[in-house]
């Protein structure tokens, strides 16, 4: 697909959606990821054994279990809520009940926050700096998301009302030692540090642990 003609289809598919003015940016973004991802299904491949053609399979691990908040997702295309919870009780040591009261997976992949925003800190750089932890170590150690999608992270921070676009980067994210902005601002990874600011996170969110904020 030329790039003039995914850009117009990309932006005839938020205008169509009625996307909010401020909201445009990352719903583009998001319309191209996933008209390129589309593309990519639609490629064909050789069979030597048949001497026929096949879609062509991802070589990414990641391909079939994330990116699953896009917004052409097939209504059938679902996450396993158990093998997500599994999987990031495995890494981070948190049994799966306490990840239960703090995270929430939707059928289409979504990383959500249970807890109140209140809960979450003291100050709207505390709630999104721990909002940021929490729904990055989920999509990455649960979803094996890598990069982490970080449009769906300013978007449950959004949710949450703890999302301040020119803060996000600049302040709270930079702020943080476990998380960090990928190649483009559409990406964070985590460092070998995540554990320790995730930790802090579900024990901020249960209501464990004093207000930490700088």
């Amino acid at each position: 697909m030329e790039t003039d003609d995914l850009l117009k289809r990309a932006w005839m598919a938020v205008e169509k959606a009625g996307i909010p003015d401020h909201l445009q940016a990352i719903a583009l973004q998001e319309a191209i990821a996933h008209l390129r991802a589309r593309e990519g299904e639609g490629a064909v491949q050789a069979d030597p054994a048949k001497g026929t053609k096949k879609p062509a399979r991802s070589s990414t691990r990641t391909a079939s279990r994330v990116r699953r908040d896009d917004p052409g997702l097939d209504a059938g295309d679902s996450v396993d809520a158990d093998a997500f919870f599994q999987r990031l009780s495995h890494e981070s040591g948190i049994d799966k009940a306490d990840l239960g009261d703090v995270l929430h997976l939707t059928s289409d992949g979504k990383v959500q926050v249970s807890p109140p925003t209140k809960d979450l800190g003291d100050s709207v750089a505390e709630q999104a700096r721990n909002v940021i932890a929490l729904v990055a170590s989920g999509r990455a150690h649960g979803l094996d998301e890598e990069p982490v999608d970080a449009d769906a992270v300013r978007r449950e921070a959004e949710r949450k009302r703890c999302y301040q676009q020119n803060n996000f980067a600049t302040s709270h994210l930079r702020a943080m030692k476990g998380f960090n902005a990928g190649a483009t601002k559409a990406e964070i990874r985590l460092t070998s540090k995540w554990l320790d600011e995730f930790k802090a996170a579900m024990s901020k969110a249960q209501g464990h642990s004093p207000s930490s904020d700088e």
